[in-house]
């Protein structure tokens, strides 16, 4: 079943995730090759959430087209993988035991969560609606909140502008985005998504000029 308008008797919706997922690996090899000079906690959650985002989107998208439900875990668990990354930055001012164990935890957990899902179909059908929820609050509140407070904190003009830019972005995607896909609107969604590595493109280059 259609979810919305058509395009090539494609649902647009679907399409645009998967150009989504396409356009995240091309922001992601431009983030890393930033990250490869300067290998800073923020650069590292940024380089995180466009990854992850990129295997989400474009298996979501898969999923959307073929309503095979293997698509849709193998984005629910890169969600859930990649928070265990995200959150490595707002844990930066503890020490480095501590973020492991915080890593490994969440690792854990996600395996658990996955394995649970998995457990019958109509289960399998709700992990999509869970993992928006997860990534929400997880990657967009905690970890892109926390990506934003240190812009706001931060007095070296370079990381506010990279800090600031970065985490409207991430914010854009997994809450705004998340937010109208919870909703039903998946268009709409789709379009905040795919715009959201935008901002962190530009914080790169903000950064340079400041």
């Amino acid at each position: 079943m259609m979810m919305g308008p058509t395009l090539w008797g494609l649902d647009v919706s679907s399409l645009l995730m998967l150009i989504s997922g396409v356009f995240y690996v091309i922001c992601a090899i431009v983030v890393y090759r930033s990250y490869r000079t300067e290998k800073s906690e923020l650069i590292g959650a940024l380089l995180a959430f466009l990854v992850y985002q990129s295997v989400s989107m474009f298996f979501m998208g898969v999923e959307m087209l073929t309503h095979n439900l293997l698509y849709g875990n193998i984005a629910g668990f890169a969600v859930i993988l990649g928070s265990a990354y995200m959150l490595k930055f707002p844990l930066s001012k503890f020490s480095a035991g501590v973020r492991r164990s915080v890593f490994f935890i969440v690792l854990i957990a996600a395996f658990g969560v996955i394995a649970w899902f998995m457990q019958s179909i109509e289960l399998q059908k709700q992990l999509m609606s869970f993992v928006l929820w997860y990534d929400l609050v997880v990657n967009g509140v905690i970890a892109g909140g926390s990506i934003v407070v240190y812009g706001l904190k931060v007095r070296e003009n370079t990381l506010r502008a990279k800090a600031l830019t970065g985490g409207t972005g991430v914010l854009s995607c997994c809450m705004v985005a998340n937010g109208f896909m919870l909703t039903g609107s998946m268009i709409i969604g789709s379009l905040v998504g795919f715009l959201a590595p935008l901002f962190i493109l530009g914080s790169l280059k903000l950064g340079k000029k400041s």
